[in-house]
Parts: C-alpha cells; sequence; structure tokens
C-alpha cells in the first residue's frame, strides 16, 4: 500500500475536484484563493496555504479539470496518458521519504512550492492509487445529478455514492419509482 501522506493528498485531490460546479451543486467554489486556503487548513497544509497566492487560481483551476477527468475515465489506458501529462507538467520527480512510524513512502514535489508543489503532490498521489489500485475505486458519485468524485475505499470495492445523502437519496428515489410501477 502506501504512507500516510499519498493517502491524505488523493483526499486532497478529491476535495479539490470537488470544488468545481455540479448540476446539483453549488456554484464553482474555486472563486477565491481563500477558499481553498481553508481547504487546504482543514487538511493541516497551513504552510502550502501560505505558498499560494491569488496568482494560482488559474493553474488550481487547470489542475482540478485535468484530476477529474482521472475520475471520469474508466479503463487505466485512459487515464495512464492524463497522469503521465500532469505529472511531467508538475515536474513530479519523487523523493523516498520515512515518516515518525518507519514507514517509506513517495514523497512528490518537494523541490517545488505552492502551485506546482501541489500539482506534483496531488498527481503523484493519484498516479501512485491509479497504479496499485487501478481506476475502479475511483468514482463519480452515481446519485444524479450529484457529480461529485469520491475514492472507494470499501473492501468489496463497491461504493456508488459519494457520501451517505446521496445513497439516502438514490435509495429514497428507487423506493418511489418501486412503490409507482409495483
Amino acid at each position: 500500500m502506501y504512507g500516510a501522506r499519498p493517502a491524505c493528498d488523493l483526499d486532497l485531490a478529491v476535495a479539490l475536484v470537488n470544488t468545481a460546479q455540479t448540476p446539483a451543486g453549488p456554484l464553482d467554489r474555486l472563486t477565491t484563493m481563500s477558499y481553498f486556503q481553508g481547504v487546504l487548513a482543514g487538511f493541516a497544509e497551513h504552510r502550502l496555504a501560505e505558498e499560494l497566492s491569488p496568482c494560482d487560481l488559474d493553474s488550481l483551476r487547470r489542475l482540478r479539470h485535468q484530476l477529474h477527468q482521472v475520475f471520469l475515465a474508466r479503463t487505466r489506458a485512459d487515464t495512464v496518458p492524463v497522469l503521465n501529462v500532469l505529472l511531467r507538467q508538475a515536474g513530479a520527480v519523487p523523493q523516498l521519504r520515512v515518516d515518525r512510524t518507519g514507514e517509506v513512502y513517495l514523497e512528490w514535489g518537494s523541490d517545488r512550492c505552492g502551485a506546482p508543489r501541489l500539482a506534483a503532490r496531488l498527481s503523484g498521489a493519484v498516479a501512485e492509487f491509479v497504479a496499485g489500485q487501478g481506476v475502479r475505486r475511483l468514482g463519480v458519485c452515481g446519485a444524479p445529478p450529484c457529480g461529485r468524485v469520491f475514492v472507494d475505499r470499501t473492501r468489496p470495492g463497491n461504493r456508488r455514492y459519494c457520501s451517505e445523502q446521496c445513497n439516502d437519496r438514490a435509495s429514497a428515489a428507487a423506493y418511489r419509482e418501486r412503490r409507482r410501477s409495483g
């Protein structure tokens, strides 16, 4: 598997992608850097939040779009070219690191700062996940019209919804449909 840092970066990639406007969701939330700095603070990424400036918003939106393409892909063959472009653009060169527990993990973008560091870390974490788990555990919510993305960490690998709320909403809609046709 991989250490705690890449797993956190994978969750941060999901959080970045989910800042986009979805059919059922709010407007694009990546309109100010202060919003995304708040997201980073939620991941205890205070130093990285300080490195970002409003000038980085366009590059974060491009990164978000490219990462979203990975979640939409259904095969590794579709995903690999997108990730390779992301890794190349970010200049993502991994370094081996040892955490406090002695676990070894890859750190991406350690020689960068700000948006380039974030791009390297997130694309690296997603690439590691796809290489190890494939794309079937990267998903888009199956509750129309949600559209948010998620990482399926369930044991059987059959997660279909981004949240319990969407799961409940889809279940209620299916129940109403059965009652109507039944």
